[in-house]
């Protein structure tokens, strides 16, 4: 009858482990989306099969020894204390598992690092801050003639060409951080004084969370990111609108946003957007790495579905929220809060109006993505 709890209870995580979704999990690890997740899936089932003949043999072991040596008056059983036989094997079978654990780990980990090291590979620059990531793209060209043409930088939001074969270049400007999308990729830390190379290949259209895996301060929970990988047409749609000034109020006749409202003066000091004559703001990994002060490029960001790194939905209501109580949204956020020093609320109702805007006339050029999971097709032809 002692047993029936136990019992009780395996039961109870077996039919409950059946009840999870996959396309709810964004940050599984057991649905890997190209081969090098599978590589790491792979290893994780070899651990976990390795564990359970572990497991399974100590526990037949434990009954059969309750079962064959249990107390028969007071009579004291043979002891075997010494054994060299014994010795020899619970040193020898801990050294075979670790054996077989450990060199398919060695070779997954230098094929991957082999793979970073690819030439001609799709490079993407990811900048970990406090506690956003800044993210740009070397690979394409910037027109010298037309600043508003390049280099492309852009936060929190990783568009990827499907197909493409990715190395991203980690680097930090002030702690240790980790890049880490489950789906995607293994973890890889982002250090300071440190380029670290980690490559994955863009082969599942989709969306897919990331997250800092390393703890980095305070707001280090709310420092999420998104990768979404989409056909090469809409990729190109993407740069070339980040390319274009985005009208005033969403209507092609009206002119371009030339002029920043004025409420808008006092993010300048870190906050870009191109095609306007917010340009002031340092950016880009080039720029002085020890910068706190820099905050993200907001070209396109109504087209973005969170702001503050992933910790609100990107909506008028969610921006007021974000301008208003900044330091309390986001605790130790470097981001001063203008409006408990002085932005009316009509000011800031400018600015939620504004960056509301921060899109081509006709609409945001991403596809309509699952997070995760395997994709519909049809899904790709549907605009937002």
């Amino acid at each position: 009858m002692r047993l029936v709890p136990f019992l009780s209870l395996a039961v109870a995580m077996v039919l409950l482990s059946g009840c999870t979704v996959i396309g709810d999990q964004p940050y599984t690890t057991i649905n890997p989306m190209n081969g090098k997740t599978d590589d790491i899936q792979t290893l994780y089932q070899i651990i976990f099969y390795a564990a359970l003949i572990v497991f399974v043999g100590v526990q037949v072991a434990l009954g059969y020894t309750v079962l064959r040596f249990r107390r028969r008056g007071d009579a004291r059983p043979e002891q075997v204390h010494g054994s060299r036989k014994l010795e020899i094997a619970w040193t020898a079978i801990p050294a075979v598992i670790l054996l077989a654990v450990f060199i398919p780990t060695a070779q997954v980990l230098y094929k991957h690092g082999a793979e970073a090291q690819v030439q001609n590979a799709f490079r993407v620059d990811v900048l970990g801050k406090q506690w956003w990531w800044e993210i740009s793209y070397p690979d394409i060209p910037a027109d010298p003639n037309d600043p508003s043409k390049g280099p492309l930088v852009t936060a929190n939001e990783v568009v990827l060409p499907e197909g493409a074969n990715v190395v991203f270049a980690l680097h930090s400007n002030n702690v240790i951080h980790s890049f880490w999308v489950p789906q995607l990729s293994g973890k890889l830390d982002v250090m300071p004084g440190r380029d670290n190379l980690l490559q994955l290949t863009a082969d599942q259209p989709g969306q897919y969370w990331g997250e800092c895996a390393e703890f980095c301060g305070s707001a280090h929970a709310w420092m999420r990111f998104k990768v979404k990988i989409v056909p090469q047409e809409d990729f190109d749609r993407w740069v070339a609108a980040w390319r274009s000034p985005p009208p005033v109020d969403g209507n092609p006749e009206t002119a371009d946003v030339v002029e920043v409202p004025a409420a808008f003066g006092a993010c300048l000091a870190c906050h870009r957007i191109s095609g306007t004559n917010a340009q002031i703001a340092q950016q880009g990994v080039g720029s002085d790495p020890f910068s706190q002060g820099a905050g993200p490029n907001l070209t396109l960001l109504a087209c973005r579905d969170t702001i503050g790194a992933g910790i609100l939905e990107n909506t008028p209501e969610n921006r007021e929220l974000w301008l208003k109580h900044t330091d309390e949204v986001k605790e130790g956020v470097y981001m001063p809060n203008y409006y408990k020093q002085g932005l009316s609320d009509e000011m800031i109702g400018q600015l939620v109006d504004y960056l509301g805007e921060l899109k081509p006339a006709d609409g945001c050029p991403d596809a309509n993505l699952p997070i995760g999971g395997k994709l519909d097709p049809n899904a790709l032809n549907a605009q937002d």
